[in-house]
């Protein structure tokens, strides 16, 4: 009888998204927590399932001296160390593409709320300030300006929902791109500068480590809001909680945090804020489309077919 491939699931739940398994797959048990699963399996492992979150660097692929392939249940892969899986010849595939307008509904659900001042509207009525005054004017949307740093996938699909609230939008990125028609700020200090909201929605690596930094939330303001759904590490979290408590910047909507999960005593006297656990493209639709694109690289992958996905 044919060997089973051995799987490991990074995190528990990433299992129950392909409920039509194949036979040949052998889930290796974590319901010791996955530490205990790799202590016990790990020279056993042939593949690895990612949620593109856990720290898959030299030391942490070492434990797996058999792993031949790692797929991500997402478009992210930065937490993987691709130069290490290169010199092992180790398979790395990703789901891209797939959650990005459900990550942007969150940026912009987020943005607009900001805006809208929705979080002192709700103190407002909790405080029983309407009682003795009448609520305070806001501003419109209309031609408000929003940048959207980083012009993907994901801040595409930003643009199209944020369009028909007429704001003013214009994006920074790396580089302009000629079939962008959109305004290209030359520098992301300048789009703070010249924004109101600023939504960040690039992708992370070494380069962009605290991107988002004391000069970029400056020139925000405290009428600013910053939303950021990409990876926690682009924004210096202790800078931004510092604006905020001085209220020299306007608000902020995370979905990523630069440790996760985020201690929410780092939060809790932090005025203006909106959290969301990470799980911007995290709907029932999207992830089980993502799960069938990794189960179908997989099986492409035992059987010496190309990968619909590939990273490297």
């Amino acid at each position: 009888m044919k060997q089973k491939t051995k799987i490991l699931a990074m995190h528990a739940e990433l299992s129950t998204l392909f409920p039509n398994m194949p036979d040949h797959w052998y889930l290796i048990d974590t319901s010791g927590g996955v530490e205990q699963a790799i202590a016990q399996n790990g020279d056993e492992v042939d593949i690895l399932l990612s949620a593109s979150i856990e720290k898959l660097d030299k030391t942490v692929l070492g434990r797996f001296p058999n792993l031949k392939m790692i797929a991500s249940v997402s478009a992210g892969f930065s937490n993987i160390d691709l130069n290490e899986c290169k010199a092992r010849n180790i398979s790395v595939t990703n789901a891209p593409g797939m959650n990005s307008g459900d990550v942007a509904d969150i940026a912009v659900t987020m943005m607009t709320s900001l805006l809208l001042s929705m979080q002192q509207k709700h103190d407002y009525i909790m405080s029983d300030s309407w009682v003795n005054k009448a609520p305070p004017l806001r501003h419109s949307l209309r031609d408000v300006p929003v940048g959207i740093v980083g012009l993907g996938a994901i801040g595409l699909e930003v643009v199209k929902r944020l369009t028909p609230f007429g704001v003013d939008l214009k994006w920074w990125g790396p580089r302009p791109k000629s079939e962008i028609s959109l305004p290209y700020v030359e520098s992301l200090e300048a789009l703070a500068e010249q924004c109101r909201g600023l939504i960040v929605c690039c992708r992370p690596d070494v380069s962009n480590h605290n991107l988002i930094n004391q000069k970029v939330l400056g020139n925000l303001g405290p009428d600013g809001a910053l939303v950021n759904v990409s990876r926690g590490s682009l924004v210096d979290e202790p800078v931004l909680i510092a604006a905020l408590k001085k209220g020299a910047l306007g608000g902020a909507g995370l979905d990523v945090f630069e440790s996760e999960p985020t201690d929410s005593s780092k939060w809790a006297d932090v005025p203006n804020i909106i959290l969301s656990p990470h799980q911007g493209g995290a709907t029932y639709e999207t992830l089980f489309a993502q799960a069938q694109l990794v189960q179908n690289n997989i099986e492409n992958f035992l059987n010496g077919k190309p990968l619909l996905s590939s990273v490297i």
